[in-house]
C-alpha cells in the first residue's frame, strides 16, 4: 500500500478492503467482467494521467509502485487544476460541468501567467486596504513569475528586454508611486504604523529601487507610450488563445465586473464611494471626522487625491481642491513644516484651483456666501435671463499664504551649507510659486477683491524686492503681464500704497526703500524714509516691520558708503554696531542671551528668522563701518587733546579696538577684515597713508560689492585726503610753515587739492593757521595757553555738561520730557549740526516696548542724522 494511501480516510480503507474481499468471493464470469472492468478503469485513469503531464510516457509494464506514484502526482494536478478554476472565476457546482472544465488544456506559460495577475489583484487590493505586508509578499511572487519568465525568453534565444509583460511594468510603475506617496504621508506617522507594516513598507521601497534600475531601458520606452509599447508586445507574443468552457467565459467577466465595482474601505471598516456620484458624499464624512483626536491625516489626503481623479464636473473638481489643499498644509501641526513633496503637490494643486476658476467665470470662491445643499451638484443658472454664478465657500488668499509660509519654513529647516543640494532644490520652487501668485493677483483683480489683492502683491513683493534685476526679469519672464525689473518694484509698491491697511503700506515703503538702496539710488531712498517719518513710530509697529525697518536701514547705509558718503554711512551704521547684536536685529539667529528666553518664545524667534538666501553679510557691512570710522575718528583722534575733541569721537566700538590694538606688546599680520582695517588705521596715524591703502584694498570682501573698482577708488582718494588731515593735527606743533608743494607730492595729491583741503580746517577752526598763497605756504600758529586757562576751559565744558543733565531731571519730574527732547533738537539744529542730539540717553538705555525692535535715537552729524532721528531698531529684552 503506497504512502497517499495510507493518508486516505478510514472509508476509504474499508471500501478497499471490501472490494477485495468481494474480488476473492466472486468466481466463474461474474469475477473475470470484474477483473476486466477495474483493468479498463486503471487504463482509462493513467492515460488522463498522462495527458495531463508533459513528461509522461505510455507503459503498461509499470510496477504498482510507480502506478501509486501516478496516482500521488494526478491528484496534485486535479488539485492545481482546480486552483487555477477558482481564479479564473468558475463558479460552477454541477459535476458535468467541472469534468468539462477539467478537459481544458492549460500551457506552462499560461499557468504562470494566470499566477502573475492573481498576485497583482492582490498587490492593488492589499494597497487599497494599506496591508503592505500582503502587498510585499505578493509582489515577491511576481519578481519569481518575471525572473522564470526572463529565463524561458533567453532559451528560446528571444531578446529578454522586448518581452517584458506591460502588467508588470504597469504594476512597477503604479506601486512605486503609492509606496512613495505612503511614505510622504506616513512620515510623521511612522510610530503610529504597526512594526510589520512599517518594515514591509521599507523593505518594498528598496526592492522597487533596485527593480527599477534592473529595467531601466524597457520602463523608459514603456513610459513614453505605454499603448504602443502593450501593442507591440501583443503583436510579438501573438498566439492562440486557450479554449475555455462558455461557464469560465462568463465567470472571467463577471470577475472582472466585480473588480470595477470594488468599494475602498476606509478606517473603522467604513465604505468610500470613491466614484464620480459618491464624492459629495465622501467629502462630507470627511469633514465629519476632520479635528478628530485619531483623524489619520495621511488616509485622508489619499482618499482627496482619488476624489481628484474621479471628479467629472467643474463643481466636484472645486469641491475636492477646496479640501485637498488645506488637508496638504494641516498635515504640518506636528512637524516643524510639511515635507517638501507634499509642498509641491499642495503648490500644483492650487495653481490648478486658481487655472480652473481663471477659465470658468461662472464660478467663483468667496469667504461668506449662502446657504447651499453640499449633497447636490450645483451649475449655473439663468434668473431673469441673466447667467447666476455659482458661489463655493472657501478663501484663496489664505490658502496662498500659507503656502508661501510652509515654503518659507522649508528653506528655514534646510541647511544651506551641507554638500548635498537640498537647499538649491528647494529654493527652485520659488519661481513656479511666484508664478502662481501672479496668477493668484490677476483673479482677485477680476473680482474686484481689493484686499485679497493687495496681500497678494505684497506677497509678491517679498519675493523680489531684494533680488537682483536678473533674478526678478527671470521670474517675470515665466507669466504673461512683463515688465521691467524697476518698474515693477515701483508699480506694486504703488498699488499697495493705495491700500486701507497701514501696515501694508509700512512695508511696502520698507521694500522700496530696500530696493533703491540695493541698487545705489541712495537720495531717493533717504528722501522716501524721511518722507515717511517711519524712523518716529517703528517702535510700535510688529516686529516683522521692525525687522525690515532694520534691513531697509543697514541697506541704505551701504549704498552711502558705496557712493563715498563716508560721514552719513558711519552715521546710519552707528547704533547698529553699538549693540553688537546685528544678526540678531536683522533676524539671522536667535537671540544669544538663551537664559532669558523660554522655550515657546526660543520657537517664535526662530520661526521669524529669514531664509538663508536673504541674508544680509554682516561682515561686509561690518567692514564699511569700521573703514568709515576710521576715516572720520582717526583725524579726530590726531587733534589736540582735550574734553571737547574727545567728545566728538562718537564710536565708542572703534575707539575700543584701538585701545586693544595699543595694549597689545606685538601684532602680526592681519587675519581677517577687522584686522586689516585695525592695522590700516596705526598706519594712517603714524603718517604711513600708502601702507594703510593697501592694506584698506586688500580686504577680499569689497568683491561682494557690484561697483567694487569705484569703490576701492573712492576710499584710496579719502586715505589720502585724511592722511593729509591727520599729518597736519599731529606735526603741526613742530612746525612754523609747511609748503604746500611738498604737501602735494607727499601725498600724491594735486596742490589745488591741498590748498582745499586747508582752507577748509582753517575755517572750521580746526587748524590754527593762516594760508600764503604768494609763497605757497601754510603758516601755523601757536597758541600757548596758561595752566589757569586750561583749567578755566575744562570747568566750563563740565558746567555745560551738568546744566545739561539737570535740565532734563527737571523735565522728567515735571512730566514734560517732550518737551525738553524738543528744546535738546533745537539746540543740535542751532549748533550747525556738528554734534549730535544727546538728549535721548535715557530712553536707549532702559524702558520701551520690552521684546520687540524698537527705533534707537541716534547721534551723528549735519542735517541728515537731525532729520532722520532713529536710526535702528533694537529689541530690549525678552517678553
Amino acid at each position: 500500500m503506497s504512502f497517499f494511501a495510507k493518508l486516505g480516510s478510514d472509508d476509504d480503507s474499508s471500501s478497499s478492503s471490501g472490494s477485495e474481499s468481494e474480488e476473492s468471493i466472486l468466481s466463474g464470469d461474474e469475477g473475470l467482467a470484474q477483473d476486466q472492468k477495474l483493468a479498463e478503469a486503471k487504463k482509462s485513469k493513467n492515460k488522463a494521467s498522462m495527458f495531463l503531464r508533459s513528461d509522461a510516457e505510455d507503459s503498461d509494464e509499470e510496477s504498482s509502485d510507480e502506478e501509486d506514484e501516478e496516482e500521488l502526482t494526478d491528484s496534485d494536478d486535479e488539485r492545481a487544476a482546480k486552483g487555477n478554476k477558482f481564479l479564473m472565476g468558475a463558479d460552477s457546482t454541477d459535476e458535468d460541468e467541472e469534468e468539462e472544465d477539467k478537459t481544458v488544456v492549460l500551457s506552462a506559460k499560461d499557468k504562470r501567467f494566470a499566477e502573475m495577475e492573481a498576485a497583482i489583484h492582490n498587490i492593488t487590493n492589499a494597497v487599497r486596504n494599506s496591508d503592505w505586508v500582503l502587498a510585499s509578499s505578493e509582489l515577491d511572487k511576481v519578481f519569481r513569475f518575471i525572473q522564470r519568465h526572463q529565463v524561458t525568453v533567453v532559451a528560446t534565444t528571444v531578446s529578454a528586454a522586448g518581452h517584458i509583460p506591460p502588467r508588470f511594468l504597469e504594476i512597477l510603475v503604479s506601486l512605486e508611486k503609492d509606496v512613495n506617496d505612503t511614505l510622504t504621508a506616513e512620515k510623521s506617522a511612522k510610530k503610529k504604523m504597526a512594526p510589520g507594516k512599517a518594515k514591509a513598507l521599507n523593505g518594498m521601497k528598496q526592492t522597487l529601487k533596485k527593480k527599477q534600475k534592473e529595467f531601466e531601458a524597457v520602463l523608459k520606452i514603456y513610459l513614453e507610450d505605454p499603448a504602443a509599447y502593450t501593442s507591440a508586445y501583443e503583436t510579438a507574443n501573438a498566439a492562440p488563445a486557450p479554449k475555455q468552457s462558455v461557464k469560465r467565459a462568463q465567470a472571467a467577466q463577471g470577475d472582472d465586473e466585480a473588480n470595477e465595482d470594488f468599494m475602498t474601505i476606509g478606517k473603522g471598516g467604513k465604505a468610500l464611494n470613491l466614484t464620480p456620484e459618491g464624492v459629495f458624499k465622501t467629502l462630507r464624512d470627511i469633514f465629519e471626522q476632520r479635528g478628530r483626536k485619531n483623524t489619520d491625516r495621511a488616509e485622508t489626503i489619499k482618499i482627496l487625491s482619488k476624489l481628484l481623479e474621479v471628479s467629472e464636473t467643474t463643481y466636484q473638481k472645486l469641491r475636492v481642491l477646496l479640501a485637498l489643499v488645506p488637508a496638504r498644509l494641516d498635515y504640518s501641526q506636528n512637524l516643524a513644516h510639511i515635507p517638501h513633496e507634499s509642498w509641491v503637490q499642495g503648490r500644483s494643486e492650487l495653481d490648478q484651483l486658481i487655472t480652473l476658476l481663471l477659465q470658468n467665470e461662472d464660478y467663483v470662491v468667496q469667504e461668506t456666501v449662502g446657504e447651499y445643499d453640499d449633497l447636490v451638484e450645483r451649475e449655473p443658472t439663468a434668473v431673469n435671463g441673466k447667467k447666476e454664478r455659482v458661489a463655493v465657500a472657501g478663501s484663496l488668499i489664505s490658502l496662498l499664504e500659507s503656502l508661501d509660509n510652509e515654503f518659507t519654513k522649508t528653506l528655514q529647516h534646510t541647511d544651506a551649507h551641507e554638500k548635498g543640494s537640498d537647499y538649491i532644490e528647494r529654493l527652485r520652487e520659488e519661481t513656479p510659486l511666484y508664478t502662481l501668485i501672479v496668477k493668484a493677483q490677476s483673479l482677485f483683480e477680476r473680482e474686484n477683491l481689493s484686499d485679497s489683492s493687495a496681500r497678494a502683491v505684497m506677497r509678491r513683493l517679498e519675493h523680489v524686492y531684494a533680488k537682483p534685476n536678473i533674478i526678478i526679469d527671470h521670474f517675470e519672464s515665466k507669466v504673461t503681464d512683463k515688465r521691467s525689473a524697476d518698474a515693477l518694484i515701483h508699480d506694486l509698491c504703488v498699488h499697495i500704497y493705495g491700500s486701507d491697511a497701514p501696515v501694508l503700506r509700512a512695508r511696502a515703503i520698507l521694500f522700496h526703500i530696500y530696493n533703491h538702496a540695493t541698487h545705489g539710488r541712495y537720495h531717493q531712498a533717504r528722501d522716501l524714509l524721511l518722507m515717511s517719518h517711519l524712523q518716529d513710530t517703528i517702535q510700535h509697529a510688529d516686529v516683522t516691520t521692525q525687522i525690515l525697518y532694520n534691513r531697509a536701514i543697514m541697506q541704505l547705509g551701504l549704498a552711502a558708503f558705496k557712493l563715498g558718503y563716508i560721514t552719513e554711512c558711519q552715521t546710519i551704521l552707528a547704533d547698529m554696531f553699538a549693540t553688537q547684536r546685528q544678526k540678531e536685529l536683522l533676524a539671522q539667529s536667535v537671540q544669544r542671551f538663551q537664559q532669558q528666553l523660554s522655550p515657546e518664545q526660543e520657537l517664535i524667534e526662530k520661526r521669524r528668522l529669514l531664509p538663508f538666501h536673504m541674508h544680509m553679510n554682516v561682515e561686509l557691512l561690518e567692514a564699511a563701518y569700521l573703514t568709515s570710522c576710521m576715516l572720520i575718528e582717526v583725524p579726530l583722534l590726531a587733534s589736540v587733546d582735550t574734553e571737547e575733541q574727545r567728545r566728538r569721537v562718537t564710536s565708542k566700538v572703534f575707539k575700543r579696538l584701538l585701545d586693544l590694538a595699543d595694549r597689545q606688546a606685538f601684532m602680526g599680520p592681519p587675519e581677517n577684515t577687522r584686522d586689516h582695517i585695525i592695522k590700516a588705521s596705526k598706519a594712517l596715524q603714524a603718517g604711513e597713508w600708502e601702507k594703510a591703502r593697501d592694506l584698506i584694498l586688500s580686504i577680499k570682501i569689497w568683491s561682494l560689492l557690484d561697483n567694487v573698482d569705484e569703490v576701492k577708488d573712492i576710499l584710496s582718494k579719502k586715505i589720502q585726503e585724511e592722511g593729509l588731515r591727520t599729518y597736519l593735527f599731529t606735526y603741526s606743533s613742530y612746525y612754523a610753515s609747511l609748503s604746500l608743494s611738498h604737501l602735494s607730492t607727499t601725498f600724491s595729491l594735486p596742490q589745488q587739492t591741498v590748498t582745499s583741503i586747508i582752507s577748509r580746517m582753517i575755517y572750521t577752526d580746526e587748524l590754527p593757521a593762516s594760508l600764503d598763497q604768494i609763497d605757497g605756504v601754510v603758516i601755523f600758529h601757536r597758541i600757548e595757553q596758561s595752566e589757569v586757562q586750561r583749567l578755566a576751559q575744562q570747568l566750563a565744558e563740565k558746567t555745560a555738561s551738568l546744566l545739561d543733565q539737570n535740565e532734563k531731571n527737571l523735565d522728567l519730574k515735571l512730566g514734560s520730557a517732550n518737551q525738553g527732547q524738543e528744546r535738546d533738537g533745537q539746540r543740535t539744529t542751532g549748533a550747525g549740526g556738528q554734534e549730535g542730539n544727546r538728549g535721548n540717553n535715557t530712553e536707549r538705555r532702559g524702558g520701551g516696548n520690552r521684546g520687540s525692535y524698537r527705533g534707537r535715537g541716534g547721534r551723528g552729524r549735519g542735517g541728515f542724522n537731525a532729520g532722520l532721528g532713529s536710526t535702528m531698531g533694537r529689541r530690549v529684552a525678552a517678553q
